[in-house]
């Protein structure tokens, strides 16, 4: 299973930065099951950054009206993903104004219905990810 998650724009808070390679660490730890790569989608035109590096992904934006998810809810998704398509599964957080009109992705999942920062968006993803990924190996983390 090959995970991507991506942020428009630089991070702005030294705690963020520590947190995702916080969770970027621990994750190496599911290798057998997982590669996850952490990228900061940054510069003029985060957009188009963000499409170039969705080419050959499956796509998922975190939106706020996306399909909400549990924790174990959030792991089967994502087995029922890395055995149904041989593709990386990318998720994005977007800029302050959300996604540019007509993104082409395979879908939205919602973090919360509340509303999130965009570097605590981030964080919430990352744990969740990891959670996931905890899940299905049965690693005693969630529990």
């Amino acid at each position: 299973m090959r995970i991507g998650i991506a942020w428009t724009g630089k991070t702005k808070y030294a705690a963020t930065k520590m947190w995702t390679e916080e969770y970027l660490g621990r994750m190496r730890g599911f290798a057998r099951l997982a590669t996850v790569e952490g990228v900061e989608l940054a510069g003029k035109d985060p957009a188009a950054a963000l499409e170039r590096r969705a080419r050959g992904a499956r796509l998922w934006l975190c939106d706020p009206a996306g399909k909400q998810l549990d924790s174990p809810g959030w792991a089967r998704f994502m087995e029922r993903q890395a055995s149904a398509y041989n593709q990386e599964m990318l998720f994005a957080i977007g800029g302050p104004d959300g996604f540019a009109p007509g993104l082409a992705c395979a879908g939205k999942l919602s973090l919360s219905s509340l509303t999130l920062s965009h570097e605590l968006a981030r964080l919430v993803l990352l744990e969740q990810v990891y959670r996931a990924l905890a899940i299905l190996t049965n690693h005693p983390y969630p529990h």
